[in-house]
């Protein structure tokens, strides 16, 4: 737009000039035609003035544009690096985490066993054994009490991630107690019926050395969709 502009103007100027070279019997009208052409000449350059400024708005806005896009990957990758914009909460053994509608969920207790069994085995009982070399279970205990309307299966209640070092993680196996406490049952063909309590063992087979070293250990339980962080050391 701004390049035919200017080719305009030069025409204009071009023709003024050659009607300035005409005879002395078409003064009048050349300089009619002149008087004109000045008018018209001086328009174009206003005209061709508010193009310049137009031009070099958008130049700018072309800038900001360009420099916004480059900020963009970057906003992204800080995004993504905590998507969920939420903090881990925090369970705590012995102290019941209640999730109205849902159920009541209670760490009873956190132990290194190569053996588990029921609290209180009867005469014939399941017991699950680390029979691996320098392997142990950790077992923890997770009391639970159904809040919902209806029956709930075992093994959708909680899932746990135990994680050693801040970076080895481990998972676990579940199961429930049945008959009391007397023998265990698998968590997937049992449920919970509304507000019925439930002991569910969950266990992970783990080196011996997360059992006698100092290091951090603890367990993600994710209920519902959240993580709480149970820490055991």
């Amino acid at each position: 737009m701004k390049v035919k502009k200017m080719s305009m103007l030069m025409s204009t100027i071009v023709l003024a000039v050659s009607l300035t070279g005409c005879s002395g019997n078409n003064t009048n009208a050349a300089g009619e035609e002149a008087e004109q052409l000045k008018t018209q000449i001086a328009k174009l350059q206003e005209e061709n003035k508010q193009l310049t400024e137009e031009n070099n708005k958008l130049k700018e806005a072309a800038i900001v544009v360009a420099n916004t896009s480059e900020e963009e990957p970057e906003k992204a990758q800080s995004d993504n690096a905590n998507p969920a914009g939420e903090e881990t909460k925090a369970i705590v053994k012995g102290q019941p985490l209640v999730l109205d509608g849902v159920a009541e969920y209670t760490v009873t207790k956190t132990s290194f066993t190569k053996k588990i069994v029921p609290s209180k085995p009867g005469t014939f009982y399941t017991y699950y054994e680390a029979k691996e070399p320098d392997t142990t279970y950790l077992a923890i205990t997770l009391k639970v009490k159904n809040l919902g309307g209806s029956g709930k299966g075992a093994d959708t209640f909680a899932d746990i991630t135990v994680k050693y070092d801040n970076q080895y993680e481990y998972r676990t196996s579940s199961t429930i107690e049945n008959k009391g406490g007397e023998d265990f049952t698998y968590t997937n063909i049992t449920s919970v019926e509304p507000l019925k309590y439930g002991t569910l063992v969950f266990f992970a087979t783990v080196p011996t050395e997360v059992q006698t070293s100092d290091k951090p250990l603890y367990a993600d339980i994710n209920i519902e969709g959240q993580s709480y962080r149970y820490t055991i050391r």
